[in-house]
């Protein structure tokens, strides 16, 4: 529940001698409790003519009553407004006032604030009264130190006084308007520390004896489920209790009681305090000052006085799209339309129905109890909800991550009975004597659920992963896609040991995969979201085994484009690819090899032109030094041609193999798009 930090002076509303009706007088007669922390209380009774309820709550549930609270006059009657005092913040309650001490002011500064005040100061020289001035700071020289104290400054008939303030011993307002206002402040401080109640009045008109109701929503703490299951082999036995506890100010004399489970939507919002929205400050809008004007001749002055006149007119709108007029526009039957009593009174009658009946909200679990029930105020009663005959199996019930070598004594519990059973604690017995503490989930009827209350040392179980492995089942090419199908395999070994004089039937719980499926044994005894349930009949003093095996096909799809041939040779090599699968593989292989190979050659040709394309540019930079006369120069003339014509021949080549390459490709690629091998 949401604690306001500030609470405000309030002034509680007196509850008049004639037409108030005390809450007493409407005692409560329900009380719906929810699993979310909330609970519906319902009061009732009879009012004459036009009477106000008074209601008393503390400051903290004020926010739920003002959220949820549903009133009703039925008979004809009306229901007038709901009235109460609001929860100012502190400081700025207390900034309303004369005197503002919300920053907790030294005598000082309080004096300081009172300017202009009238004052009456007792101090050791006498008593003075006058007009408050103000205070300020002096100095006084006490032999070595010099001494600083504050001083008030009044006027009097006599003129300007000064009076240090630690010598003042008493200071009185003789102005009764900021004495009340100071006292008012004070309270306000005071009433800010009070944790005492808030009153509601509710305000309900009509004619004659009439029956009301007010509902409404608190906090309170979650209702809790216990159960005793007596279980015998002939006849086993279930007893659940409701813990409930009582924490308002009010005693629950004889009420109606429902406990309801499920998970409605809950919160608080602070609808009590008041909030204010910060504002922009807006400067007041001004007419620009009128300039001169120089006119020219007739036209032109004419024309100026059409344009002047233009924002005269936009300024003072007038006729029907005027805001007055669109206000006089609204008949009086359209204004009062949002105020019918249709829509209220229905929305009225769902509230009081989805709280009193919450098993129509949402999936909930709802106990009515049959029973009228009285709780004291701050006091707590465990109130009986189930007692009957239930069926149990009787299992030992083994989860590796519980414990990893003996199961748990538990119990298949079957709820027989036509009651939703909430999720809780069970205390077992078996034997007439305690057998161990058990914790059950949520039980619909005629549901089953498992429970477990004690270790079961007479039986050992060994769990041990015999491993796994791959198994390959077909290889196929749709549309130049490879497709492989293999399949993962788990196994585990359960070893299970009865020790005991009796024979057991053990439930082992095995993990549940997502992709995996059960393979041994074929079907599980019962399957949850996480886990597979398999059940061992074991005889007294023998050993099972229990083998579970899992399985995961996993596909490849292969784009054979896109591969290498190392990729696409490995599935040559499966024994499960059929030989028409290998045989266009292969094909697909050696064209691949093809391309390489003129990948390879078409590669090395370019590394040899640039290779020339280098001893030409090492050539020429020598022939700028020599005479083109010279022997050297000649020859170098000589290598340069025929490197040229090396040059030449090594393009063609490659334009040649470059052609042969990309034939060669777009021919795998379109073998490969129209290829389908089965």
């Amino acid at each position: 529940m949401m604690r306001s930090e500030a609470l405000v002076l309030t002034m509680m509303v007196a509850i008049m001698a004639a037409g108030v009706v005390d809450a007493a007088e409407l005692p409560l007669q329900r009380v719906v409790l929810f699993s979310s922390g909330v609970g519906y209380f319902e009061h009732g009774g009879v009012v004459q003519g036009d009477e106000t309820v008074a209601m008393s709550f503390r400051v903290e549930q004020i926010n739920d009553i003002l959220k949820s609270m549903v009133l009703q006059d039925m008979n004809g009657g009306t229901i007038g407004p709901v009235t109460y005092a609001p929860q100012d913040p502190l400081e700025r309650t207390l900034q309303s006032f004369a005197v503002d001490i919300s920053d907790e002011p030294s005598l000082g500064e309080l004096l300081s604030r009172l300017r202009g005040a009238q004052l009456r100061v007792v101090s050791a020289e006498g008593t003075v009264v006058g007009t408050i001035l103000g205070t300020e700071w002096q100095e006084k020289t006490a032999g070595d130190n010099v001494v600083e104290f504050e001083v008030l400054n009044i006027l009097t008939d006599e003129g300007l006084e000064q009076i240090p303030l630690y010598a003042i011993h008493k200071a009185q307002l003789t102005g009764e308007d900021l004495s009340s206002d100071l006292r008012l402040a004070l309270e306000a401080i005071a009433a800010n520390r009070d944790v005492s109640k808030r009153q509601v009045q509710l305000h309900f008109s009509g004619d004659g004896q009439r029956q009301v109701s007010v509902g409404y929503l608190l906090e309170t703490p979650v209702w809790k489920t216990t159960y005793r299951l007596v279980a015998d082999d002939e006849k086993s036995f279930l007893q659940g209790w409701a813990i409930v506890e009582n924490t308002t100010d009010e005693d629950w004399e004889q009420v109606r009681m429902a406990l309801v489970s499920g998970r409605p939507v809950s919160f608080t919002q602070n609808l009590y305090q008041p909030i204010y929205v910060d504002r922009p400050e807006v400067p007041v809008q001004t007419q620009v000052a009128a300039r001169p004007k120089v006119y020219g001749g007739a036209l032109e002055e004419a024309e100026e006085l059409e344009m002047a006149a233009e924002p005269v007119a936009e300024a003072a709108p007038r006729g029907p799209a005027g805001p007055r007029a669109m206000l006089r526009a609204a008949p009086a039957a359209d204004m009062a339309a949002g105020f019918g009593g249709g829509l209220a009174a229905e929305a009225l009658e769902r509230g009081v129905t989805a709280a009193a009946a919450g098993e129509e909200v949402g999936a909930m679990f709802h106990y009515a109890i049959t029973q009228p029930v009285s709780i004291d105020r701050q006091q707590s009663a465990m109130i009986p909800i189930v007692n009957t005959e239930v069926e149990i199996d009787r299992l030992s019930i083994y989860s590796r991550e519980v414990n990893p070598k003996f199961p748990m004594h538990g119990l298949r519990l079957q709820n027989t009975t036509d009651l939703a059973l909430m999720g809780g604690a069970i205390t077992v017995f078996e034997g007439g004597s305690y057998a161990g503490d058990a914790l059950m989930d949520d039980l619909g009827p005629g549901d089953e659920r498992l429970v477990s209350y004690a270790v079961d040392t007479e039986v050992e179980i060994a769990p041990e992963n015999t491993g796994g492995q791959q198994i390959r089942e077909s290889v196929k090419v749709v549309n130049g896609v490879l497709i492989a199908q293999t399949k993962q395999t788990d196994e585990v070994t359960y070893t299970i040991k009865n020790r005991a004089d009796a024979a057991r039937t053990v439930l082992i719980e095995h993990p549940r995969r997502d992709g995996w499926e059960l393979v041994q044994p074929e079907q599980a005894a019962e399957t949850t979201r996480d886990l597979y349930r398999l059940k061992v009949e074991v005889p007294a003093g023998a050993t099972e085994e229990l083998e579970v095996r899992m399985e995961h096909p996993v596909t490849e799809r292969i784009a054979l484009t896109s591969e290498n041939v190392d990729r696409v040779t490995i599935y040559m090599r499966w024994d499960e690819t059929p030989d028409d699968v290998k045989q266009a593989l292969q094909r697909i292989v050696q064209m691949k090899q093809q391309i390489a190979e003129l990948e390879r050659q078409i590669q090395t040709k370019q590394d040899r032109l640039q290779q020339i394309d280098d001893e030409q540019a090492r050539i020429r930079q020598n022939m700028e030094q020599l005479d083109h006369d010279s022997e050297l120069y000649q020859q170098y003339v000589a290598k340069l041609t025929a490197q040229e014509q090396e040059f030449d021949q090594v393009r063609q080549e490659i334009d040649g193999l470059v052609k042969q390459r990309n034939g060669l490709q777009s021919e795998l690629e379109s073998y490969i798009a129209n290829l389908t091998v089965d």
